[in-house]
């Protein structure tokens, strides 16, 4: 009810590869979106106040503390800057990135104090993700997608490939990227770290507590083979499930 992810990829479709227009079209997108947000949860809580909601009407105690943030979620970041805009993966190519971080939670600020109610801009992991790739295939093709991403789904957050963390110190490029965007979104960033498939357990402890280090938050992702048939799920798993001789492996 109160969060929306935008689709960036789309927008710097639609933007003729111009940075500056990509950030005034994301601003203009943003203002009705946060609008027509407030006056949706302004309704509903009307509603549950004149008692069409009864569990939470009833519940006085729950509507006093009741408190909800607007939530807007980018996702594709970097997708849009450096697979369409056309911006390199370096220093000018971060300072885009960034800028576009500081317009929206700058609008979202300002639509705060209008709209009286909290905005936070995000950057986290959506459902939508894999839709909207769907559909810009659908409207741009599907090998224009790919020369964006291989993925099923557009960038969410940062990825840190685990392999590389030995290597990183608080002052490297990749972490103070990461730090500085953290600290720009007021609704926090999703912070991946990818194990290599069949790390063992002293590796993946030596991981966290690195990244311990470097950034505040994260989660670790390492895909693991299951059993599509028994359900077992281990990192041993190859052609075929030792418990139920299934080959069936995800």
């Amino acid at each position: 009810m109160g969060s929306l992810s935008i689709n960036l990829p789309r927008l710097a479709f639609e933007s003729n590869k111009d940075e500056t227009y990509f950030r005034a079209r994301l601003a203009l997108l943003m203002k009705p979106a946060l609008t027509s947000m407030s006056l949706r949860k302004k309704n509903i809580s009307e509603l549950v106040r004149l008692g069409m909601n009864p569990i939470l009407a009833n519940n006085t105690q729950y509507m006093q503390r009741c408190s909800t943030s607007l939530v807007i979620n980018l996702v594709g970041l970097r997708d849009a800057v450096f697979g369409i805009l056309g911006f390199n993966d370096d220093k000018q190519g971060c300072e885009v990135l960034h800028k576009v971080v500081e317009t929206s939670v700058d609008i979202a600020l300002k639509k705060a104090k209008e709209l009286g109610t909290d905005v936070l801009v995000t950057m986290t992991k959506s459902d939508g993700s894999g839709r909207f790739i769907s559909l810009d295939e659908e409207k741009y093709g599907k090998n224009s997608i790919l020369k964006i991403t291989e993925n099923e789904t557009y960038a969410e957050g940062v990825v840190i490939d685990a392999s590389t963390l030995a290597d990183l110190t608080i002052k490297s490029p990749q972490i103070v990227q990461c730090n500085r965007m953290a600290k720009t979104l007021n609704g926090g960033l999703f912070t991946q770290v990818k194990i290599p498939n069949g790390s063992k357990i002293t590796e993946i402890k030596k991981n966290i507590e690195k990244i311990s280090g470097l950034t505040n938050s994260f989660k670790l992702i390492m895909r693991v083979p299951l059993c599509g048939n028994c359900g077992m799920k281990d990192q041993t798993l190859s052609d075929k499930c030792p418990s139920c001789k299934s080959s069936y492996i995800i």
